[in-house]
């Protein structure tokens, strides 16, 4: 009988001490479970911040914008999160099981943060592969053109596309004049010939500058006749001027129409 009352005691005096250990808490601050959200959205906040400055340097500001959007959206001042942080150190006892929470909410979120960015990644290099498909250049990608080539320096080009169904084309390149260069009125230049023996000519004026520019075009969007040859100059200009440029990244792709664009 003795034994029973002292374990009832014991029972009775561990519900006391449970009691009085949640009342410790302030009632203005945040709770265990809360608590260690907080902290888990901080430390992933503060990891992101670390990726943004080791890729791009002088962005500070930016960066701690997002540490400050997490305290706001607990309603928390810097002050206030401070105060609440070091309530929480001084208490061990609450502090090591609030921390072991926000490692495990942590883990969940990189989890989640991996499978979102791996079906990103799978979904980029889907659209990289279909876009490759589609490109029927048939040159080299990049050029270096200068007054010394003995090449036809204004890149002609010809692709017979009759075997492909299409509802147009788009050509694309990136260009920078260098120094030196006194080329005068370069245009990105394509004829398209279409199956009843007509034609388009369609022209993109070419910045002459020093500055890394993109030059597109779109041929044969709505058009009732199916393009068979598409030919061109991808610089084309009087060559009685000099020229010194760098044209790079040429893509030359079909776009597919809407009834061959199967939808998953």
């Amino acid at each position: 009988m003795v034994k029973r009352i002292s374990i009832i005691s014991i029972l009775i005096a561990l519900l006391i001490t449970s009691c009085n250990y949640k009342k410790r808490i302030p009632k203005e601050f945040p709770k265990e479970k809360e608590f260690a959200q907080i902290l888990a959205d901080i430390h992933f906040t503060e990891a992101t911040i670390n990726q943004i400055r080791i890729k791009h340097r002088g962005v500070d500001s930016t960066a701690n914008s997002y540490y400050h959007d997490v305290l706001a959206k607990y309603e928390l001042t810097q002050e206030k999160f401070d105060t609440i942080v070091s309530w929480y150190l001084a208490h061990p006892d609450l502090y090591q099981g609030v921390y072991d929470d926000a490692i495990g909410l942590l883990s969940e979120q990189e989890a989640k943060w991996q499978r979102e960015v791996k079906v990103i990644k799978e979904e980029e290099e889907k659209q990289r592969k279909e876009k490759e498909a589609r490109n029927v250049w048939p040159m080299q990608k990049a050029y270096s053109i200068s007054n010394r080539d003995t090449f036809d320096r204004r890149i002609p080009f010809a692709i017979d596309v009759d075997t492909i169904e299409a509802e147009g084309y788009r050509v694309s390149a990136f260009y920078q004049f260098l120094k030196g260069s006194i080329v005068k009125d370069p245009v990105l230049e394509v004829f398209a010939l279409y199956k009843d023996s007509t034609r388009d000519t369609l022209t993109y004026k070419l910045p002459a500058t020093y500055t890394n520019s993109k030059a597109e075009l779109t041929i044969g969007i709505h058009e009732k006749e199916q393009i068979i040859k598409l030919e061109g100059f991808l610089v084309n200009h009087d060559t009685t001027y000099q020229i010194r440029a760098r044209i790079k990244n040429i893509e030359f792709e079909y776009i597919p129409k809407l009834d061959s664009i199967s939808v998953e």
